[in-house]
């Protein structure tokens, strides 16, 4: 059953329809709060919707992303959660409210959550942007099958690099991973790696550029200690070198840290009282989808609380 909304202003707006934005809308939604949401993509769920099995969700089986973002989103149409398929370009201070201008529509809304997460980084070297779509990927689920019995190469080193290679090495004939320094990944990731029989780590190395014309035929290696170049043959590029946070529709005002993620309290509100942050694009955040959810969970009671509702 839908929520009357008073004056058509909203109780809540969620900005970002991944885990922790469909998370958030629907606390906010069984307390009895008006919710809008907005997400760029035509479907929810964000990145992890392209994860074939979630490792970090608490369930009785295997759970893939998509799945999960999918029974969510249809508990929000069932509740009468406004859903709107468009980037949000600013959020705008109106009085005690807050105007979230998006690429159609202007909504205005008494608590904002902002939860657009982060996107990939890229490796910003010649030939990728060129070959994107023909050989250099940034997922394993989509793209795996496209190199049965095939060399790729995965740059990175932490948890996202290693979950991907794990993937990969299913359907690829060898999986390189290039590591410019240590490992940062969980040990778990790491053992798993290091028991694939087609898998080789190679150290002290970054990407200098990506060979190819039609598709990728290799990389170029740049020796982090010496300097020397050196080419490696493959067939597909899977870069995993950090993220950036999606906060570009947020005023300059709302307080940030060091790398672009927005700086909170305790109950995930930002410098505007008005708006909570929570997920990916949060200083301090843990990093699995379980925080997300429970960050999700804490900004609503928090904002409830605030409404007295």
């Amino acid at each position: 059953m839908a929520v009357r909304r008073r004056r058509d202003i909203w109780d809540v707006i969620v900005i970002g329809g991944g885990i922790a934005g469909l998370t958030a809308a629907w606390h906010a939604s069984r307390r009895g709060l008006s919710v809008a949401i907005f997400e760029t993509q035509p479907g929810c769920g964000g990145q992890v919707a392209t994860v074939n099995t979630l490792d970090d969700w608490p369930a009785t089986g295997p759970v893939s992303g998509v799945e999960l973002a999918a029974a969510l989103a249809e508990r929000l149409h069932i509740e009468g959660v406004g859903i709107f398929y468009e980037s949000v370009v600013s959020v705008l201070e109106k009085g005690d409210l807050r105007q979230v201008v998006g690429e159609r529509n202007t909504l205005r809304g008494k608590r904002i959550i902002a939860a657009a997460g982060a996107r990939l980084k890229t490796l910003g070297v010649p030939g990728e942007e060129d070959l994107r779509g023909k050989g250099v990927s940034q997922c394993a689920h989509c793209d795996g099958g496209f190199f049965k019995d095939q060399d790729v190469v995965v740059v990175g080193g932490g948890d996202a690099a290693l979950q991907e290679a794990i993937v990969l090495t299913e359907y690829c004939r060898t999986v390189n991973i290039v590591v410019r320094s240590g490992l940062r990944a969980r040990r778990a990731y790491v053992d798993r790696a290091d028991g694939k029989t087609n898998v080789k780590f190679i150290w002290d190395q970054t990407v200098a550029a990506v060979n190819g014309k039609d598709g990728v035929t290799g990389v170029q290696l740049r020796n982090m200690k010496d300097g020397k170049l050196t080419d490696l043959a493959c067939s597909g590029v899977f870069a995993f070198v950090g993220v950036e946070p999606n906060t570009g529709f947020l005023a300059d005002a709302v307080k940030r840290d060091g790398s672009g993620r927005v700086v909170t309290d305790a109950q995930c509100r930002t410098s505007d009282p008005s708006i909570f942050a929570i997920g990916a694009l949060r200083s301090g955040y843990g990093g699995d989808l379980v925080s997300a959810a429970g960050e999700a969970a804490l900004a609503i009671a928090t904002a409830a609380e605030e409404l007295r509702i």
